[in-house]
């Protein structure tokens, strides 16, 4: 799927949390501070890994697309290796079957057979077989607006005999505030209609503020809204020849680009409808 390149999607914008978050760095062993920090870049500031952020959205959109159909040849379940689309067992005959192609074909055989295996999920996000195709980079934080300070939270565990404080557990631990914003810089390289409609549908409920981030959910935090700077697309496609390569070397400059309108997204979430409906109609066959 990569091995020549077609296209480009570039999304940024803003991630702004609208309650403080934590993603945690694990326990501290400092003797000083608090015990459970979160994570920070090599300036001390706080970020939000970029694949924190794409774990979230490959998970909502599994369970929106799980929603219509269940089969594993749809969405499959990657935190378990029995539920994946294409198993280790699957890929082993796989390979068996290849050998009896003449040996110039068989990578090429062999990547069809994954590709027509894969779920849609996989087929966008990557799987063990398969390399992503989208790109989120880490989530800087605005320094504009970060004024260097981590709010500390205490908590304490729960003795379930006595209902009350347990004695000696408890601890604290720090979180981002609210209004801290991070830079979101989202790429998808050589994706087809149906996948940029996906992704944006995925996209929507960080837009709609309904996707929470990070640890201590059930205590209120983690709660983010985007909003988007720039949409832009980049398609090499008409061109032959010489002409596709200057609009190539034009792409490199950073020109050449369409903007991604509203009209453009709803075609793609369209595409997208019709992809996954004969999907889920084929695997009910």
């Amino acid at each position: 799927m990569f091995d020549r390149f077609r296209s480009r999607l570039e999304l940024s914008g803003w991630l702004t949390a609208e309650t403080a978050f934590r993603i945690g760095a694990g326990r501290s062993t400092e003797v000083v501070g608090t015990d459970l920090p979160v994570v920070r870049d090599a300036l001390g500031r706080p970020y939000i890994p970029g694949s924190s952020f794409k774990g979230v959205l490959r998970s909502r959109l599994e369970s929106l697309v799980r929603a219509v159909s269940n089969n594993r040849k749809v969405v499959c379940n990657p935190a378990e290796s029995e539920e994946w689309c294409i198993t280790a067992q699957d890929m082993q005959e796989f390979k068996e079957r290849v050998r009896e192609v003449d040996a110039r074909q068989r990578d090429e055989v062999l990547t069809e057979r994954i590709i027509s295996e894969s779920c849609l999920l996989c087929l966008t996000f990557g799987s063990p077989w398969l390399a992503s195709k989208v790109l989120v980079r880490d989530l800087l934080v605005d320094e504009s607006l970060w004024f260097g300070q981590f709010q500390i939270r205490d908590g304490v565990a729960i003795d379930r005999d006595t209902e009350t404080a347990a004695e000696g557990k408890l601890y604290d631990y720090e979180v981002v505030p609210a209004g801290t914003r991070f830079g979101v810089r989202l790429l998808m390289e050589n994706g087809e209609p149906w996948q940029w409609g996906m992704l944006f549908i995925g996209l929507k409920e960080f837009e709609h503020g309904y996707v929470p981030i990070g640890g201590s959910k059930s205590r209120g935090l983690g709660w983010v809204r985007l909003n988007w700077e720039e949409r832009k697309l980049f398609l090499l496609d008409g061109e032959e020849g010489e002409a596709r390569l200057e609009k190539l070397i034009r792409f490199l400059d950073g020109e050449g680009f369409e903007d991604v309108g509203d009209q453009m997204v709803r075609t793609w979430i369209e595409a997208f409808k019709k992809k996954l409906a004969k999907a889920a109609g084929q695997v009910m066959v």
